[in-house]
């Protein structure tokens, strides 16, 4: 079962002041206190929702130290809209 991060206050507030990379959701940057660092998370609602490369998030709430929005491009979804939508046309113009 997936478990939700909430996010330090000072980074939330810092979050909430940039832009969204997508509808609901950013992806950030995570640092931890004893060092380790996650590049692409996805933020939304003040929390970490999933980390990149991790089935669930590998890090409790009192080990961040601090997160950063970077938005680098991930489609982090399982099956997204768009990529139904593109092998639906190769599909059909085929």
């Amino acid at each position: 079962m997936k478990h939700l991060v909430p996010i330090p206050r000072e980074s939330a507030d810092l979050l909430k002041r940039d832009k969204e990379t997508g509808i609901g959701y950013q992806v950030v940057s995570v640092q931890l206190k004893d060092g380790r660092y996650f590049d692409q998370a996805v933020a939304s609602e003040g929390c970490i929702i999933t980390v990149r490369g991790y089935k669930d998030v590998p890090f409790a709430p009192d080990e961040v130290e601090w997160v950063e929005v970077n938005h680098k491009p991930w489609n982090f979804r399982e099956s997204s809209d768009a990529r139904r939508w593109r092998e639906k046309s190769m599909t059909t113009a085929a």
